[in-house]
């Protein structure tokens, strides 16, 4: 049987990719003729690329190197025109994109005008937002319509790389969920997430990092917390199949911590006591670099919204997402493995209710950062796979038990503790989704699903920017709005008449 061809660009092999994408196309090889026609990597990433390409068994046929200032997503360096077209542009199939988040756009709408499908990491798009205006944030969601449109002119599939919706715990949750509002008519009535994933930055490293970086003005959202404001909207969405109960707008406050407030909390003395380093990190608590950290990207960031309605609340939710949380880093320099070598640990938390008939709880809280720390059948607590699904029903109501637990750890798709290449729950459903590029399936992932969590987004920093520069604010989204009119209290709209 012959297998499909799929000739691939790989823009951007950085720690991500190299753990994630690239083994994954190796084993994709199994079923689809896979053709690395060219990876696109920064010159600075040289030696770290020639490392790792050494001895794998899916080699690209060519490697192109940019200026390091290529990142900024300033336009298409001349030098990837040309290695693409070398490549054989015309024969291309598709563009992973893993590259950095403010250079992602042009990558991709480059491949959408082709018509080459393209899966890209989250978050869709970003920019340096410390110099600009808070307004200038919800350009983010000028940046989702312009890929999306170009994604509809050509017919290519746009993906977007959020697992948990091809996670078989979340899916069960709204698999669920579905069938229960469909029978009751309830809608969900409120949503809380709680994230922690432990990632705990040295000084230095606020002001130098490159990857998942604060010093661009943007942080927790944009590194993991899309995953899960994405995730709340996928699940709330289920709310519109109910008429009587869809809302039309969203109102959502948005309170943030800052680089500056953690070192504010632990500070030179803490990094004395713990690593003997109290003399290297002076320079990082000078008031003028105190001062620069007040303008980067946020660590923690609590998110309270509701959807409405009319005047009636429909659904409250409720978004904690941390990095300033419990870590296993016990060490002053990073590791090679900065990805997940480097001490972080995840805590996740989801609560749905509905009304009084339903709560719907999922937990999975490690205490390792290291797969093969913990290998309890099954995973129990602080283990590294750990998962727990709970149903609690008003049951002389709606029937079933009061409580039931669901074990989905055995039936995550993996091949068990003796496939090497088994790297957790959630890589396993980044599997997935790869497949479903792969297969040109876009419906679990497509970009068109993403407009209402871009929106969320975009908010989320014009009222953090507006924050810090003493003029708060409470954005309010109209549901049934596109690229205009969507923020109901935009200023600019207030003053000139225009709609956003």
């Amino acid at each position: 049987m012959t297998r499909p061809l799929r000739r691939i660009v790989l823009v951007g092999l950085g720690p991500h990719a190299r753990r994630i994408y690239y083994p994954m196309l190796e084993r994709a090889s199994e079923r689809y003729d896979i053709e690395l026609s060219l990876v696109v990597e920064l010159s600075d990433q040289r030696r770290v690329v020639e490392d790792y390409l050494a001895g794998r068994s899916l080699q690209p046929k060519a490697v192109v190197y940019l200026p390091d200032g290529n990142r900024d997503g300033a336009g298409l360096h001349p030098d990837f025109l040309d290695a693409v077209e070398s490549a054989g542009a015309p024969n291309l199939w598709g563009l992973l994109i893993a590259c950095e988040p403010r250079a992602r756009k042009m990558y991709t709408e480059w491949a959408l005008e082709r018509g080459l499908h393209t899966l890209l990491d989250k978050p869709v798009t970003a920019f340096d937002l410390r110099a600009a205006s808070p307004e200038s944030a919800l350009g983010l969601v000028d940046d989702f319509y312009d890929l999306r449109d170009a994604a509809r002119r050509s017919g290519a599939n746009c993906l977007v790389q959020t697992q948990r919706r091809a996670h078989l715990g979340y899916q069960t949750v709204r698999d669920y969920l579905r069938d229960f509002l469909h029978t009751f008519g309830v809608p969900i009535t409120y949503v809380d997430v709680y994230h922690a994933d432990g990632m705990w930055n040295m000084p230095e490293e606020f002001f130098g990092r490159e990857n998942h970086p604060y010093k661009y003005g943007y942080g927790k959202i944009m590194h993991s917390g899309y995953h899960l404001i994405d995730t709340v909207t996928w699940l709330t969405s289920l709310n519109d199949e109910l008429p009587p109960t869809a809302p039309d707008r969203l109102e959502i406050c948005t309170r943030r911590q800052r680089p500056y407030d953690f070192l504010s909390q632990v500070g030179r003395r803490h990094y004395e006591t713990f690593f003997g380093a109290g003399d290297s990190v002076a320079p990082y608590f000078s008031p003028e670099s105190m001062a620069e950290l007040r303008e980067f990207g946020e660590t923690d960031v609590f998110m309270l919204g509701q959807f409405r309605r009319g005047d009636a609340v429909m659904t409250t939710v409720s978004l904690n997402l941390l990095q300033t949380s419990f870590s296993r880093r016990s060490w002053f320099q990073l590791p090679a493995d900065t990805y997940r070598g480097n001490g972080r640990v995840r805590h996740e938390r989801l609560t749905v209710q509905v009304g009084h008939l339903l709560n719907v709880q999922l937990h999975t809280y490690q205490s390792t950062h290291i797969a093969s720390e913990a290998r309890n059948r099954p995973p129990l607590p602080g283990d590294f796979d750990h998962i727990d699904v709970h149903f609690y029903r008003n049951s002389a109501l709606v029937g079933g038990a009061p409580f039931e637990r669901f074990d989905v750890t055995d039936d995550i798709a993996r091949k068990g503790n003796r496939d090497r290449d088994y790297l957790g729950q959630f890589e396993s459903a980044r599997e997935e989704l790869l497949t479903d590029f792969l297969a040109e399936d876009d419906r679990r992932a497509a970009l068109a699903g993403h407009e209402l969590p871009i929106k969320i987004v975009a908010s989320a920093y014009y009222a953090m920017r507006s924050a810090s520069r003493g003029r708060p604010v409470t954005p309010e989204i109209d549901l049934a709005a596109g690229r205009s009119g969507w923020l109901l209290n935009d200023p600019l709209r207030e003053e000139s008449g225009r709609g956003r």
